[in-house]
């Protein structure tokens, strides 16, 4: 099978996988798009999780224009499609755009809550801020994610951000592919500190010992 941009899909495969296996998603959705050329997108395809559990082949990804059409692959877009579109097409810095479902973020997801920036691999990076609800897989939806990416433009273009959608997930873009994804890691990572204070803070932690 002859297919365009293969080394990139390869990448994708990698991700996807790493991403279901670090619960940094589930099986309840999840997404993301890569744009390889002016005009060009890959982009995972629909159901990912559910159905393959995030163990994706390269001729899985869908190579598709800004218009939404698809010009390889014979898979389903993904119902969050028009959310990458818009901002891969819209912010040229911007290389990649992953949806997901992080397991230490889903509390702050559930409950509408920022997620604080706490470790020195997110600062600088601005707070994980929450996108304003709408009906999930809408048009509406996409929209809004859209304009908190333009809302948070001056930083966006120069490093990766992220947003949460509530009651959905959470949104990362990065200007490749890898800096999205640790970006995602790095959000969760602060969750899982945040969510921690409590515990740390109330443990008297002169009793436990300190390596040598």
């Amino acid at each position: 099978m002859n297919l365009s941009y293969y080394e990139m899909r390869c990448e994708m495969a990698t991700v996807a996988k790493i991403m279901y296996d670090r619960k940094l998603t589930n099986a309840a959705g999840g997404n993301f798009a890569v744009r390889v050329d002016e005009n060009r997108i890959l982009l995972s395809p629909s159901m990912m999780s559910e159905n393959k559990h995030c163990m994706l082949k390269p001729e899985d990804f869908l190579l598709i224009d800004y218009d939404q059409n698809i010009l390889e692959g014979t898979g389903k877009l993904s119902r969050e499609t028009l959310m990458h579109v818009l901002i891969l097409k819209n912010f040229k810095e911007i290389g990649c755009v992953i949806h997901a479902h992080p397991f230490y973020c889903m509390p702050y997801v559930a409950f509408g809550k920022p997620i604080p920036n706490v470790t020195e691999a997110t600062m600088g990076r601005g707070m994980v801020e929450v996108i304003p609800w709408q009906q999930a897989y809408s048009e509406e939806l996409s929209v809004g994610v859209y304009k908190y990416w333009e809302e948070h433009r001056e930083l966006a273009v120069k490093k990766p951000i992220a947003g949460i959608m509530q009651y959905h997930g959470v949104v990362c873009s990065g200007d490749t592919i890898y800096k999205a994804f640790s970006m995602l890691e790095r959000i969760d990572v602060d969750a899982f500190c945040n969510l921690s204070r409590a515990a740390v803070m109330n443990t008297d932690m002169t009793c436990i010992p300190t390596l040598k």
